[in-house]
């Protein structure tokens, strides 16, 4: 695999097997990645990567999770029109010129209207792909938090039959408890001061920790900086918490064995936690389209 934006590198773990390259911008995501994978992420700005730069790692499939906010309420939606998209463009003209085999991306529900996604499919389609395109959310694979994505998985050797699907696909497996997901001491400090709780008690989603069927909302980078529709909070030991980084991360299918960097603060943890994705669902989309390694399942 050639892990673009690679973030934390759920991709790679979901794929089973060793990244060739990883390429991504944030200095934190590339220290918490080389902790964890054993490999040193490339911090190239993909806007100005050549062919040449690409060409040697010879991966299959390329997979790449853009940047979401111009999909976004809080990016303003400005799609093409916001520069944070210039390295996915940049990207699809390295794909056009070198032809990997597979090619693999994740982003927010919001992508599915964009003009961004047009552009993408006819790119796609012109080169020859055959196109899987769908929404999952965790909770149809039995984990309890909220984060519907779009999946596209393009093969250069498919069928020609293009495929979206947008429909809530049935559980695959029961929701698992909250609390199975949990540090088993938390740390003091990610107590919540009753105050905020008073302020913000209406628009702040609340769990609880015996309650078998709780299911998180979804976890954004302001986690942790902001106080409402950024994730929810735990009534816990008779406290109102956040939710620890590590916590988050088991969330999106991180094995308990994954950690940070020590050096990273709570909040640099929140904000990688909160831009990436669940293995789980990487793991299931490669394994539906037929693209994964053997022996690695599709997961669920």
């Amino acid at each position: 695999m050639l892990e673009l934006f690679s973030g934390l590198g759920a991709a790679g773990l979901a794929w089973g097997l060793p990244v060739h390259a990883a390429i991504d911008q944030s200095a934190n995501a590339n220290a918490a990645y080389a902790l964890s994978h054993g490999l040193q992420p490339k911090a190239w700005n993909l806007v100005g990567v050549r062919a040449a730069q690409l060409a040697p790692f010879s991966a299959e499939p390329w997979w790449m999770s853009p940047p979401c906010q111009p999909f976004t309420v809080r990016g303003a939606r400005r799609d093409l029109e916001d520069p944070r998209t210039r390295a996915l463009l940049r990207v699809l003209d390295l794909l056009v010129e070198l032809r990997p085999p597979v090619v693999a991306m994740e982003n927010v529900p919001g992508f599915v209207e964009s003009t961004t996604r047009g552009h993408l499919r006819a790119t796609l389609i012109g080169a020859g792909y055959t196109l899987s395109e769908r929404l999952l959310c965790p909770t149809a694979l039995g984990i309890p938090m909220r984060r519907q994505r779009y999946y596209l998985v393009a093969q250069r050797d498919g069928d020609g039959r293009h495929r979206a699907d947008f429909a809530p696909p049935p559980p695959i497996a029961p929701i698992r408890p909250i609390a199975a997901f949990l540090d088993p001491e938390p740390d003091p400090e990610l107590t919540v001061d009753e105050a905020l709780v008073r302020a913000h008690g209406h628009s702040v989603h609340f769990l609880d920790t015996t309650d078998p069927t709780e299911i998180a909302n979804c976890f954004t980078s302001a986690y942790g900086r902001s106080n409402v529709r950024s994730g929810s909070y735990l009534r816990d030991r008779g406290v109102v918490r956040r939710f620890s980084p590590e916590e988050v991360v088991r969330l999106l299918g991180f094995p308990s064995t994954w950690t940070f960097p020590p050096e990273l603060s709570r909040e640099a943890r929140w904000d990688l936690a909160g831009n990436s994705l669940t293995v789980d669902g990487v793991r299931r989309v490669l394994g539906d389209a037929g693209v994964l390694p053997v022996g690695v399942g599709a997961g669920g």
